[in-house]
């Protein structure tokens, strides 16, 4: 989903996002999240510094300043409010959300986006499992990646970062196969690779490498 037309947003989300993952938040990762050309994130960080929204230290690492993590929080909140909103009230299909919640997120100020929280009842995350700032959930540190277990082994996915978000065709196979926050997976093989074939309710698929370390699980 490569572009360059990403805002001030768009980038204190993706700093958010990981740093929310635990990773140490260079231009070059914020690059390849958003993807987009190294020239655009340095510009657009240096906009960023000089609105006084980032800071940049001597190892290159950025960080939100307090006014920076406000508006990150705000723009993450109403993002994952709005996939949740689509999924549970309009019933979209997920793996649409993440894009259709790009736009709505947009809408979703002040009064709707009071009246939208009201209406959602389910849990405080992201139908990828991610919290939703101000409701009280936190992001789970007692997860493991998918690709740390062996065959036999049954794990419930908790969680899908935001990387995988950005690939609609990626979620929509992962639709089609089960492989959604809530649901049990059963490791059926590992190939030398890395390559997992899963289990979902009596329906096997494959993923390889680059996505098992996008899925954090719980062990059943």
């Amino acid at each position: 989903m490569a572009t360059e037309t990403h805002g001030a947003e768009g980038y204190l989300e993706a700093v958010y996002e990981l740093n929310e993952e635990g990773v140490r938040v260079v231009q070059a990762r914020i690059a390849t999240r958003l993807g987009v050309s190294r020239a655009a994130v340095s510009e657009q960080i240096r906009r960023l510094t000089a609105s006084g929204l980032v800071v940049t230290g001597a190892d290159r690492e950025i960080q939100l300043t307090d006014h920076g993590r406000e508006v990150a929080e705000s723009a993450v909140r109403r993002h994952r409010m709005s996939e949740r909103f689509l999924v549970d009230v309009l019933k979209m299909p997920w793996h649409l959300v993440h894009q259709e919640a790009e736009k709505l997120q947009e809408a979703l100020t002040g009064p709707l986006e009071e009246h939208v929280a009201s209406l959602l009842e389910g849990p405080g995350t992201c139908p990828h499992g991610n919290p939703i700032p101000g409701t009280g959930a936190v992001f789970r540190t007692d997860l493991t990646q998918l690709r740390e277990f062996a065959a036999g082994d049954e794990v419930v996915l908790e969680r899908l970062l935001e990387d995988v978000e950005l690939h609609t065709e990626t979620l929509k196979y992962f639709e089609e196969h089960g492989l959604m926050p809530g649901n049990t997976i059963r490791v059926v093989a590992v190939a030398p690779d890395g390559t997992m074939t899963l289990e979902v309710r009596g329906v096997q698929c494959a993923i390889g490498a680059d996505l098992t370390d996008n899925l954090w699980v719980a062990p059943v």
